[in-house]
């Protein structure tokens, strides 16, 4: 009987993926909003969203890392997925806290 691969490894692989497409994607979406229009309340919605969606982005990235690691202890499964979402997750965190500095640093207001 063949070991099948585990079903939270290939949701942490999925769900990395979906993260690190949506961040690129929110960010560069939050950035030109930002520089579009500069009226107070345009910059308060703007900020308001990205917080939301941010937590929200946080939440999807621990959650598909949790995933990640639960699948490298199941037994009787193959681990090949669990370690591609963890590393999935891992390069999300770094581009997250890369793009988020960058972006950061090249507001109008720096």
């Amino acid at each position: 009987m063949p070991i099948p691969h585990s079903k939270t490894g290939i949701a942490s692989f999925i769900i990395g993926l979906l993260n690190l497409t949506g961040l690129v994607a929110f960010l560069m979406y939050t950035n030109y909003y930002l520089n579009k229009s500069f009226t107070p309340d345009s910059i308060i919605d703007a900020v308001f969203s990205s917080i939301g969606v941010g937590i929200l982005y946080i939440i999807i990235l621990v959650t598909g890392f949790t995933l990640g690691i639960i699948s490298l202890f199941q037994k009787y499964t193959k681990k090949l997925f669990g370690v591609l979402g963890l590393i999935v997750s891992v390069a999300d965190i770094i581009t997250f806290a890369v793009l988020a500095l960058a972006f950061t640093l090249m507001s109008p207001g720096m």
